[in-house]
């Protein structure tokens, strides 16, 4: 989502008004609360890892980090999505737009500029085909459903096809970059 807002490191992401208020409440809103261990302590190893991504000294490149993001976004993050959907019965919207991002990312485009992807050419080659007729629903259906992606279809979570929809239609729009937070 930083990246398509047109920041290029986890420090300008951090430090930007809009996406560091949006970092945080994924941090404390949506991820914390699915994790079981004492609130303290996530709560501060959560400043730890914002103070470190604060750190002037450390460039870390968002194009670097975007490595294999679909395989990083199954490991590290659809686990927060499902467990949160699980506790509270609602899809987290943060989470949600990010996956949103993630998928719009992975067009390898943005307003004209080519994206530097850089993932499994079997990856890259799926999303070049699903986002061959530019269609929203048949783009969500052929990412959400894809086993090899997620290990499930996530279009059989309940509300997930539609709040990843908004969250891609929000994009989308001209005034995407105040849509969430």
């Amino acid at each position: 989502m930083a990246y398509l807002r047109g920041l290029r490191t986890v420090k300008e992401s951090v430090d930007d008004e809009y996406t560091g208020k949006y970092i945080r409440k994924v941090i404390f809103e949506e991820i914390i609360p699915t994790l079981d261990l004492p609130a303290e302590e996530l709560h501060q190893f959560a400043q730890d890892v914002l103070e470190r991504f604060q750190n002037p000294f450390i460039k870390h490149e968002l194009k670097s980090i975007a490595l294999n993001s679909i395989s990083k976004f199954k490991v590290r993050v659809l686990p927060s999505i499902l467990e949160y959907k699980k506790r509270t019965g609602n899809n987290p919207q943060h989470l949600i737009y990010a996956f949103a991002a993630l998928i719009r990312f992975y067009k390898g485009d943005w307003k004209g500029e080519r994206i530097p992807l850089n993932d499994n050419p079997a990856i890259l080659s799926f999303f070049e085909e699903a986002w061959k007729h530019n269609n929203i629903d048949e783009v969500l259906q052929k990412v959400l459903s894809n086993k090899s992606f997620w290990d499930e279809d996530l279009t059989q979570v309940e509300g997930l096809f539609e709040s990843t929809k908004q969250a891609l239609n929000q994009l989308e729009s001209p005034g995407f970059s105040q849509a969430v937070v």
